[in-house]
């Protein structure tokens, strides 16, 4: 009886695997679960029967979740995102096209603007895109060629894109940096923006002297790559976690100056500027309540070593 147990429960592991993995990784899975059921029942003193499986399997990972260990094309892009993120992206790719075809046609005169300014963010959107697709298949390629054995595996289980440490986050931080970093060095005097909603006129968003903080802007975006790959470097990942907490103290006062010197076109409309000084508002906000998580990180970083070991606590 309990063999049926423990074929339904790796069925349910390898259910998106093809026929290659599914056989590897079901006669991983069963010597395990013999294994830790013949423990259990040595140390009883008896033989094993169902009561003893289903114990060895209550103590196991949901099925779901043990998949993602043994990734599949499937099971890989669903735990990791990459779809959502991949449509997301294609998505903006597509609402900037559309606008420059409405500018096009409702603005002809504002054509230079569209193809100018929309379609390098457009392109920069599309190199996103290969980007984290050829990141995924790199991390895909190596994780499904891996042959870790089942304790290993369970050893990295924990690793998640939630990780301030995790690789695959540190990677897709350092990535939309450099991106926002490229942006603000090369395109933000270019920045179109709607100066009255009811003419529709174009303007730049920025005034020159937006230029006296883009050396801040870029020095933020540098020591953020840097704490990332201190994130890597370092074992005491608290020191990467503080120095993170610092930045975004740095980010939430960089915006309060932004927002004291408003470097925004003054053709802009009262109710438009309004709007911009509120999302500047919620942004500081924001920004410290993330520093304020990010020091509760750093603490927790410090007591106990690894995140993972105070939730086990």
């Amino acid at each position: 009886m309990y063999e049926k147990l423990i074929d339904e429960y790796i069925c349910r592991v390898t259910a998106d695997m093809g026929s290659a993995q599914r056989e590897e990784v079901g006669r991983e899975l069963k010597s395990h679960i013999y294994d830790s059921a013949e423990a259990i029942a040595v140390k009883r003193g008896t033989g094993i029967d169902e009561t003893i499986v289903r114990e060895v399997l209550a103590k196991m990972m949901p099925p779901q979740k043990l998949a993602a260990m043994y990734p599949s094309k499937a099971t890989f892009l669903k735990s990791n995102g990459m779809w959502k993120a991949v449509q997301a992206l294609a998505g903006i790719a597509v609402a900037f096209l559309l606008l420059a075809g409405i500018i096009y046609v409702v603005a002809p005169e504002a054509a230079g603007i569209s193809v100018g300014v929309i379609l390098p963010v457009v392109s920069a959107l599309a190199l996103a895109i290969v980007v984290i697709t050829i990141i995924f298949s790199i991390i895909y390629l190596y994780e499904s060629r891996l042959k870790a054995t089942y304790e290993a595996r369970l050893h990295r289980l924990e690793r998640s894109l939630e990780h301030p440490a995790s690789p695959i986050k540190i990677g897709f931080t350092i990535f939309f940096t450099l991106l926002g970093m490229a942006v603000i060095a090369l395109l933000w005097p270019h920045i179109p923006f709607i100066a009255n909603f009811s003419t529709g006129q174009l303007v730049p968003l920025l005034t020159p002297a937006f230029g006296s903080f883009v050396p801040y802007y870029l020095g933020w975006g540098a020591a953020m790559v840097l704490v990332q790959v201190l994130y890597i470097a370092l074992p005491q990942k608290w020191v990467a976690s503080l120095l993170e907490t610092g930045l975004s103290l740095a980010s939430a006062m960089l915006t309060f100056w932004v927002f004291q010197a408003f470097p925004f076109n003054p053709e802009l409309s009262v109710m438009i500027a309004a709007g911009i000084k509120v999302l500047l508002v919620v942004a500081i906000l924001g920004t410290l309540i993330d520093a304020a998580k990010k020091l509760w990180q750093t603490a927790q970083f410090f007591i106990y070593g690894d995140l993972r070991n105070s939730q086990a606590g």
